[in-house]
């Protein structure tokens, strides 16, 4: 790890320099003045990463964030000290996402560390860990000793046993948190030695061998009684300086060390770069020339990113219109100008086949980011986008912050999709960062959908994005037929599914045709009802019934984690007498076994997708159809082309319609568009059917009509009535506590903190009020709703109103937590 530089040599002086730095663990997460020593030319740049210490040394050292440099002297000595600059100075964050993190503290109303956390990965972030050693005692002098006290004798015992220990180690072996300023004692006196142990991924090398620099007389004279030498030598000095891996050479590493210790040869080591594996084959497409239409909205792109400057595109295009072929025609212009782009998608599903068929055009200039890689593959993607060897980002939603620098193009795809709302601090919104970084950048934005959020679809109305339409399917295809199975009239095979569903699958099945089956809830069953006593197995943290997977013989909440050995009998009376209460993707399975005996079934859910590239496999396996029939969640619905799929089967298409959330018509209107839009993407015609309990709402009504402009306007008209968003800006605060009292006397003083901060006509509070989930993980909920009609808080509001809950309601505990433009109220 680089050290600081000396003092200067003698005769030399250099003016005194200041920077500003933030740390997650320093000042609350303030940003602190720095003195930063050495030349101007050498000084440390935005975006770099360092280790601060506190002066004083009471506590551990903490890596920070220079954010500003240049800074003006402070009027007082810095309370922090530089003792570490981290990845050779190089900046871990440009000048760009500086700014984009800094947007995002103002709008989300959080501090400015957690934003700058949030855009570095975890890969490339540096740990600290302090490590104690014992000290090579020799007789003590008087000058040596130090006052004994309890502390002092359980930390010695402690060192002296592990020899060597980590202070996080110490701190939970005595259950102290203050230990520096008695280690730093013990360290002064002679009794421990402390040392820092750096952790962080870095680029992998492998050894490899090179034609030695000098060379013994006539080298090839020399080896010619040692054959087997000699053509080793011969091999490795024809890959030139660069040298050749053990791989490479193709001989034993015995012959290359014997070269090498005769000094024929030279060991090096040579970078890799690991290779992110989607799991599914990359499947080779004949190159497709755009339609009449998509022409029409490649030559609008175009144009804007010739002219230069920001602008954002929505892309309004139904399922199956092409809208890959568009973005990866426009990327080959942003390209050819020498600049970069983010392609987000959703979900980790959809990366395999989205991966593929952009390597397909752009190769390794495409990097793969998303949670399911390693940290060596994190850091390797990320490393080659900001040496500029990749071109292209692509991945889930915190690829918005790649490392690139000259960026064209920021593309959200199925950008209405809820997987772009991130659910823990900073609760951003990965589709309003892509517009606000390619404003920042000056770069073209396209939002692309077939069902578009309707905040976005309201900015396109409003001019504020430009609309780009794509409404006719693409290779002669037509849009799938939608039908209404109304389950409460209609015979049933199966408990979940109707016998018309059923007569429809078996039809494909005997044109050997595909088929693709939505029920979005996992598990075997949504709760167990046993009919002796009445009982209801609950979480003991959520207060919500548990769910039966049957694979794993046991219950399971979704919301916790929380497992129970379930043996088919009542965990209250025993009684084997239990209804089992709606249907999950486990329990379809097994009824689709029932009912197509010997035919393979290939089911999609976070149970059957836990190991690394297991969406690819299973996505290959059907396009191969190794399976015909694909039943999932919603991994299922989105983004995915395959030709064979004629049939589409939502088993329960109105599952979402009674949630207590403003947005629960927009996300399954969205939903079962985006799935019926799997259907007959060829020549074959496509059918969808929807089991549905309430065939009379407004959701299917729109589905059958297939006019998403008329589903919106019936929708922004109770959105305006009720100031629900693009109509009004949401602010949800949850107060929580594991005591119930406390959470609600918490959120009635925010309540009250916020009706004295929003003005006269500018927002209405609402509650406070149980959350729709009222106790997860022990602890219980209340919402507090700000709708905002003008004006706006701060940041600093926000985060004087944490601070005043914080110090008010300490014991019991409570915690509250902020969310701009909540995906849900739940």
């Amino acid at each position: 790890m680089p050290r600081l530089q000396g003092p200067p040599l003698p005769g030399t002086s250099f003016a005194t320099m200041y920077a500003l730095a933030i740390a997650e663990k320093l000042f609350r997460g303030e940003p602190f003045p720095l003195m930063v020593p050495g030349p101007p030319e050498e000084g440390l740049l935005p975006g770099s990463m360092v280790l601060v210490v506190p002066k004083g040394g009471k506590t551990a050292p903490s890596t920070a964030y220079i954010i500003e440099t240049g800074i003006e002297p402070p009027p007082e000595e810095p309370a922090a000290e530089l003792t570490d600059i981290l990845h050779g100075g190089a900046p871990v964050l440009n000048p760009p996402l500086i700014l984009l993190t800094r947007w995002m503290a103002g709008y989300y109303l959080t501090r400015h560390i957690d934003c700058i956390t949030a855009a570095v990965p975890v890969a490339v972030r540096t740990t600290v860990d302090d490590i104690v050693e014992a000290a090579d005692f020799s007789l003590e002098t008087e000058t040596r000793r130090v006052r004994s006290t309890a502390l002092r004798r359980s930390i010695m015992q402690l060192v002296t046993k592990e020899q060597r220990i980590t202070v996080k180690q110490l701190q939970r072996k005595l259950g102290r948190k203050h230990l520096y300023g008695t280690i730093s004692e013990l360290e002064r006196s002679g009794h421990v030695k402390l040392r820092r142990k750096f952790t962080s991924a870095a680029r992998r090398t492998v050894p490899a061998w090179r034609r030695a620099p000098v060379l013994p007389d006539a080298p090839e004279e020399e080896l010619k009684n040692s054959p087997k030498q000699l053509e080793a030598f011969l091999r490795v000095s024809a890959f030139g300086p660069g040298g050749a891996s053990l791989e490479a050479a193709a001989v034993s590493r015995r012959i290359l060390n014997t070269l090498t210790a005769s000094g024929y040869l030279e060991k090096i080591a040579v970078e890799v770069e690991s290779r992110f594996d989607t799991g599914m084959p990359t499947e080779r497409e004949e190159p497709k020339q755009p339609t009449a239409q998509q022409e029409a909205v490649l030559e609008e792109l175009r144009s804007a990113s010739r002219t230069g400057g920001y602008k954002t595109f929505l892309l309004h295009g139904v399922t199956g219109s092409g809208k890959t072929l568009v973005y990866i025609e426009f990327l080959k212009e942003v390209l050819k100008k020498g600049r970069t782009a983010i392609v987000l998608v959703p979900e980790i599903a959809l990366t395999p086949q989205t991966a593929g068929r952009f390597r397909q055009h752009f190769g390794d200039t495409v990097a793969i980011m998303h949670s399911a890689m390693s940290n060596q593959e994190k850091y390797d993607a990320w490393h080659s986008l900001r040496s500029g060897r990749a071109k292209i980002a692509l991945g889930a939603r915190s690829t918005i912050f790649a490392p690139l620098s000259n960026l064209g193009a920021v593309i959200v795809d199925e950008e209405h999709d809820g997987a772009y709302k991130q659910d823990r601090n900073p609760r951003y919104s990965a589709r309003d960062l892509g517009v606000m970084r390619a404003r920042t950048e000056g770069a073209v934005c396209i939002l692309g959908s077939a069902t578009p959020s309707f905040e976005s679809y309201e900015n396109a109305l409003q001019e504020k994005y430009r609309l780009l339409e794509l409404p006719e399917r693409i290779d002669g295809a037509t849009m799938p037929k939608l039908c209404l199975i109304v389950m409460k009239d209609s015979p049933k095979a199966t408990p979940s599914i109707s016998e018309k569903l059923r007569h429809e699958i078996a039809k494909r099945l005997e044109r050997d045709e595909q088929i693709i089956l939505l029920q979005n809830r996992r598990g075997f069953s949504g709760s167990v009802l046993c009919f002796a006593c009445g009982h209801v197995p609950q979480c003991p943290h959520c207060g919500i019934p548990l769910v039966y997977h049957a694979g794993h013989r046991q219950l399971r909440c979704h919301y916790c984690g929380h497992t129970e050995p379930f043996s088919k009998v009542c965990p209250s009376c025993a009684s084997p007498d239990l209804f089992y209460k709606g249907s999950g993707t486990e329990r379809i399975e097994e009824e689709l076994q029932s009912l197509f005996a010997g035919e393979r079934i290939l089911r999609m859910d976070v149970d059957t997708t836990t190991t690394k590239g297991s969406h690819g496999r299973i996505l290959d396996e059907f396009r191969q159809g190794k399976a015909r029939i694909l039943l999932g969640t919603q991994m299922v619905a989105k983004g995915l082309d395959f030709p064979r799929v004629t049939l589409v089967g939502v088993l329960m298409a109105d599952i979402g319609l009674n949630l207590p959330d403003f947005r629960a018509s927009e996300r399954t209107y969205s939903l079962l568009t985006q799935v019926a839009g799997r259907a007959g993407r060829s020549s074959s015609p496509g059918e969808v059917y929807l089991q549905v309990y309430n065939p009379e709402s407004e959701v299917f009504n729109a589905l059958l009509r297939g006019s998403y402009s008329a589903f919106f306007q019936h929708e922004m008209q109770s959105r305006r009535e009720l100031s629900y968003p693009p109509h009004a800006r949401l602010v949800k605060f949850e107060c929580s506590s594991e005591d119930e009292k406390t959470a609600g006397e918490a959120a009635m003083a925010c309540k009250t903190m916020l009706l004295e901060a929003v003005g006269e006509g500018q927002g209405e509070v609402l509650g406070p009020a149980p959350a729709g989930i009222a106790r997860i993980r022990g602890s219980y909920r209340y919402h507090v709703l700000l709708k905002l009609t003008g004006g706006r808080l701060t940041e600093s509001f926000a985060l004087g109103l944490q601070d005043t809950i914080a110090r008010r309601f300490r014991n019991p505990l409570a915690l509250i937590s902020i969310d701009v433009d909540p995906g849900s109220l739940m």
